[in-house]
């Protein structure tokens, strides 16, 4: 065995060395003598990018070769550069220097040129050349394991990496769960009315390129659990695909738009596919929408939202064999026992039996194990954020010249590969003889390609000094870890590595929580009496619930448009259905009020209960109309018996309420001028008829006395 390894090696060097001088741009390997000088050429034009390292950990009498590409990224043509290896066959010591070398600040690390690549032919812009340089097996003697530091260099521009190695296992191997979340962007599109936009928002999410696809196809045959938002597993069951021929069913499937129908086929679709992928898995699923748990626990009456997205998770894992509800992963920087026993109490079930949370949070200066005890026998487990934060560094769209997320001079990610490995092996060499367990949480704002994440996971799972764990192992062993503060300090960013997005501020603040309360106040009423209540409802909780969710705290910009949606909706429906306002005259001791009641709305309403309330004794209310059926865009006449004791301006406040008693609009008010019709009425009536009779009479003396002056006059 130990002759066959190193021809094997061999060969896959050679290999790789063919397949490299046959691309375009091919070039010559380095001469015999590393200590040639270097070619100037300018060193802002150029860049480095690597692309393999094979093997990717050396062993004492293993060569590890290392190739790439020079990029011309300036306007003129260049010099064929020359490229430089220099490094270290003492390995670095601890995570700290580690992370030190990788970001390229100051060391007092002695270096020494170990190979260089001369290129050939001049570099056009845009022009690439390829390199191989080659680290020399360690040999036998020197430290147990360890990363190696190496520089690659050209002109002034330089590139760190590291060469695991490795010469013998004296050490007890790191237990490494990983966990992956599959979770939707932050679009707000996605909770927009069922048009074309929201329907091109839901295709790109599901697409074969989208984020979500490339993250379970890289992870697919990995031994890590996802840990899986449930509306993607929850896609619309009630539409079906074809028309029924049942005529209420038919009018109902008409009433929906063709893009709410090819949304609800899209994502059935993509659940049918997603369910057959997940056994084996054992795939956690978060409390629905991916519920922003810390956020939630934050806000002043907001807690009591986290026990229902867990039960609607819990009702779908129903039908997911092996699927896990019992773990809870808060998107915030917090571990403290307040948090987990304030979690549990608002989950509002015993069932719960670990929360998750970041290691940078604990005090320790060394990587603490990640299983905690916590309160009411609840496990603790502490994600190691170093370690997971550094896969935001990797390309998500595979180029060469990398992309948004992806770390500068990593082609492939071979560079964030040697880089996780070498900080397990400063995580090793903190407590080498003692066995541990870790958990690795990739960020929930993880945008990777397949065709990095896949082999840089790989690679870290099967490095000698790893062994792959579960969520189940890191729970049993809680009872035996170390204890966590009773407080929940927040968490300062892991040094020299990414911030994961999904940490800052909460999506939800007090002020957005007000705005939309009131709105699904108001339309939680209206829906009641609106002849599509139960669609309209059905629609505003679903956007209710995605906003709860934690993808906002990447984008909290991404949640204002459906916010301004449900405060516009939440006006409409508190004004939809009203009262015209007005003056009212009443001539009577007792009679019918008449009030006139509109609806603005593009539906009707039915089982409206008018309810008139004087606010003068003089003035009473008899009776209650009876519930009234206005159509979209029409009004209504509401009588209700009324008694006038007294003359005057009276206001009646009129208030509208569901067939349950659930009020909903605005109340108005409206004047009433009584005139009621007692005694003293017919009095006037009488005075005034006596006054007319006196007046007709002396009108009519008058001219008779007018008439007989004229004739004597005559």
């Amino acid at each position: 065995m130990s002759r066959t390894r190193p021809a094997l090696i061999a060969a896959l060097v050679a290999l790789a060395t063919t397949l490299v001088f046959a691309l375009p741009g091919a070039v010559r390997p380095a001469e015999a003598t590393p200590s040639t000088a270097p070619r100037a050429t300018p060193a802002t034009s150029l860049k480095l990018l690597l692309s393999t390292v094979m093997p990717a950990i050396a062993t004492a009498d293993s060569e590890v070769t290392l190739t790439g590409q020079v990029i011309n990224t300036g306007a003129e043509t260049v010099p064929a550069p020359d490229v430089r290896l220099t490094g270290s066959f003492t390995p670095l010591a601890g995570r700290d220097a580690i992370a030190a070398w990788a970001t390229g600040r100051p060391s007092a690390i002695e270096t020494s040129l170990i190979d260089h690549f001369s290129t050939t032919g001049d570099l056009r812009p845009g022009g690439r050349a390829n390199f191989i340089l080659t680290v020399p097996a360690p040999g036998p003697e020197g430290a147990a394991f360890g990363a190696l530091p190496m520089a690659i260099s050209v002109a002034g521009t330089q590139l760190r990496t590291f060469v695991p190695m490795q010469r013998r296992m004296e050490y007890e191997p790191l237990r490494l769960a990983v966990l992956v979340p599959l979770t939707l962007d932050p679009d707000p599109a996605l909770l927009g009315t069922y048009a074309a936009p929201r329907l091109a928002a839901w295709r790109t999410q599901l697409a074969d390129t989208s984020r979500f696809q490339r993250l379970l196809d890289a992870t697919e045959d990995l031994p890590v659990t996802w840990a899986i938002d449930p509306t993607l597993l929850n896609p619309p069951s009630a539409i079906p695909d074809v028309r029924p021929t049942e005529a209420e069913a038919g009018a109902a499937w008409d009433r929906i738009t063709s893009a709410q129908r090819e949304e609800a086929r899209l994502r059935r679709t993509a659940d049918t596919a997603l369910r057959a992928r997940l056994a084996g898995h054992s795939p956690l699923l978060l409390p629905y929408a991916d519920a922003d748990l810390a956020g939630l626990l934050n806000l002043p009456g907001q807690s009591g939202l986290i026990a229902p997205a867990l039960a609607a998770t819990r009702t779908i894992a129903k039908g997911l064999p092996g699927a896990r509800t019992d773990i809870l992963w808060p998107a915030d920087n917090r571990v403290g026992t307040d948090r987990v026993r304030a979690l549990l109490t608002a989950a509002g079930q015993p069932g719960i039996r670990a929360v998750l949370g970041p290691e940078s949070a604990l005090p320790d200066k060394n990587t603490d194990q990640a299983p905690h005890p916590g309160p009411n026998g609840s496990a603790v487990l502490t994600y190691d954020d170093r370690l997971g934060n550094l896969l935001l560094t990797l390309p998500a769209d595979g180029s060469r010249a990398g992309s948004p997320g992806g770390a500068s001079g990593d082609g492939t990610g071979a560079l964030t590969a040697q880089r996780m490995l070498a900080d397990t092996l400063g995580l090793l060499g903190e407590f080498p003889g003692t066995p541990r367990r870790i958990l690795l949480a990739a960020p929930r704002t993880l945008d990777a390609s397949s065709a990095s994440l896949r082999p840089t996971l790989t690679a870290l799972l099967t490095a000698p000094w790893i062994q792959p764990g579960t969520l189940d192992e890191l729970i049993d062993a809680a009872g035996t870890g170390s204890g966590i503060p009773e407080q929940a300090p927040e968490a300062s960013a892991p040094a020299d590595v990414p911030r994961d997005p999904s940490l800052a501020r909460d999506g939800l603040t007090p002020a957005r929580v007000e705005v939309i309360q009131r709105g699904m106040d108001a339309l939680a009423g209206l829906a009641e009496v609106r002849t599509d209540g139960t669609d309209n409802w059905a629609y505003w909780s679903q956007v209710h619930e995605q906003m709860l969710s934690s993808r906002w705290r990447a984008d909290r910009a991404a949640l204002r448009p459906a916010i301004e949606a449900i405060k516009a909706a939440g006006n409409q429906a508190r004004d939809g259905v009203s009262v015209v306002p007005g003056r009212i005259n009443f001539f009577a001791d007792s009679g019918q009020l008449q009030v006139t009641v509109k609806n603005d709305l593009d539906v009707a309403v039915e089982n409206v209960t008018v309810r008139l309330d004087s606010l003068v004794p003089s003035f009473r209310l008899t009776g209650s109309p009876a519930p009234v059926t206005i159509g979209p865009h029409s009004r209504t006449t509401v009588r209700v018996p009324a008694t006038a004791l007294a003359a005057a301006t009276v206001p009646i406040r009129v208030s509208l309420y569901t067939p349950t008693g659930q009020h909903f609009g605005n109340d108005d008010t409206v004047q009433v001028r009584a005139y009621p019709t007692g005694s003293w009425f017919y009095w006037v009536i009488g005075a005034v008829a006596i006054l007319l009779l006196l007046a007709g009479r002396w009108r009519t003396r008058r001219r008779r006395r007018t008439s007989t002056e004229g004739s004597i006059s005559a």
